[in-house]
C-alpha cells in the first residue's frame, strides 16, 4: 500500500479500514479505470457486508481527498481512477487511454493563467486528454 494514500486519507480524517485498503489495493492492482460496479464485484467475495452504495461513498471520499480522480468517458457510465500527483503539485490533468483504459497524470496547465472569461471569475477547470498509452500504440 503506497503510504501517499493513507496521508491523505489521515488529513481527512478517515479511518483506515479493511474495506478502503481493499479499494485501494482493487485500483493499484487493476493500473486502470475502474466503474464502482466493477470495484464491487472484485472485493464483494472477500466482505460479508460490502454494498454497492458503500463501494461508491469510498470511491467519492477517495475522489474528494484526492486519491481517485473521476473520468470521463462516451458512455456516460461513472469511472474513477488512482491520482498519483505528488504532494505540492494538485493542479494538474489526467489523460487516458483508450484502448487498455490506464490512466495517467499530466503535469503543467496552459490555463492557469486564465482569470477572467467573458465576465466570469473562472474559479477551477477540468481537462482530460484521450489517446494511446505506449503499450497500446
Amino acid at each position: 500500500m503506497n503510504i501517499q494514500y493513507t496521508q491523505k486519507l489521515k488529513a481527512q480524517r478517515l479511518k483506515i479500514t479493511p474495506k478502503r485498503l481493499a479499494i485501494l489495493d482493487c485500483f493499484i492492482k487493476e493500473g486502470r479505470y475502474l466503474t464502482p460496479e466493477q470495484v464491487w464485484e472484485k472485493l464483494k467475495k472477500g466482505f460479508k457486508q460490502l454494498g454497492y452504495p458503500g463501494v461508491y461513498r469510498n470511491l467519492e471520499s477517495f475522489r474528494d481527498c484526492g486519491i481517485l480522480t473521476k473520468i470521463q468517458r462516451d458512455d456516460r457510465r461513472l469511472y474513477y481512477a488512482l491520482c498519483n500527483i505528488p504532494e505540492g503539485h494538485e493542479h494538474h490533468h489526467h489523460i487516458v487511454c483508450i484502448k487498455c483504459g490506464k490512466v495517467d497524470d499530466v503535469e503543467g496547465c496552459v490555463l492557469t493563467g486564465v482569470k477572467n472569461a467573458g465576465g466570469y471569475k473562472v474559479l477551477k477547470h477540468t481537462v482530460q486528454f484521450e489517446g494511446l498509452c505506449p503499450k497500446c500504440v
